[in-house]
């Protein structure tokens, strides 16, 4: 009796680890470099789970939180949180995922490719700049950009086309585009048209201290946040659904 259980957990861990390592191997992996202004290299992984196993939300065990501490960096944002490994879903070429860039020193920053793991076909990384409107195809050669020191949290993008119209295919389904944010002077009050939805509002400063996050329900369409309390300058809004984020700058006078 005692040599079946034994024989019984032995091919339970064979099973196992057979199935995680089958599991490791079918994830398709993206690597990318990020060289600071200082010279420091930050690197970032995108795993795409071809089972659908990840998503585009933060999923435990897949996702991993920034935790170090760099003057300058580039991560993954989800949720508006950074991270330096993101599991997703299978591979779409219409998928973009947003790039974090924060800067306290100005100078020379550059991105690289550095592998593809598990591709049966080649792809295309590119960086979307939507500042620019510009997509630069990283298989070729690294992008290089002088940079002033600040948080950028709605410029950069990995796409997987240069082609505008593709590259927007996810934003156009994003329903947080028909969420109207507006900030009104006089009153020093912005109001948000949720259409309905339970969302959530985060105010940052373009340094990327959090000031204020806000609960948005769905019992009311229309929320009046006053602003009152903040001193002019421009602030980042974030607009998060469980699916989306939407990135705004809002001028505080």
């Amino acid at each position: 009796m005692k040599n079946l259980t034994y024989v019984c957990l032995a091919f339970f861990c064979y099973v196992t680890l057979t199935a995680q390592t089958e599991n490791k191997s079918n994830i398709q992996r993206v690597r990318i470099d990020f060289k600071t202004p200082e010279g420091y290299v930050r690197h970032l992984l995108l795993g795409f789970t071809q089972d659908g196993s990840a998503t585009d939300g933060l999923d435990y065990g897949y996702d991993a939180r920034k935790r170090d501490k760099l003057h300058d960096d580039l991560n993954w944002m989800i949720d508006s949180e950074r991270f330096i490994i993101q599991g997703v879903g299978p591979f779409n070429v219409s998928k973009r995922y947003p790039l974090g860039m924060f800067l306290k020193n100005s100078g020379s920053i550059e991105i690289s490719l550095t592998a593809l793991e598990h591709f049966d076909n080649p792809i295309s990384i590119y960086i979307y700049d939507d500042w620019e409107k510009t997509h630069h195809h990283l298989n070729d050669v690294s992008y290089k950009k002088i940079m002033a020191s600040g948080v950028y949290l709605d410029r950069f993008f990995m796409t997987f086309t240069n082609n505008r119209k593709e590259s927007l295919l996810s934003q156009k389904d994003n329903a947080l585009n028909d969420v109207s944010l507006n900030y009104f002077h006089n009153s020093k009050t912005m109001h948000v048209n949720t259409q309905g939805m339970p969302l959530n509002l985060k105010v940052y400063t373009l340094q990327g201290q959090l000031i204020s996050s806000h609960a948005l329900s769905n019992h009311s369409e229309v929320h009046t946040l006053s602003m009152s309390h903040l001193q002019s300058q421009v602030v980042l809004t974030v607009l998060e659904s469980n699916e989306h984020s939407r990135y705004n700058r809002i001028l505080i006078n």
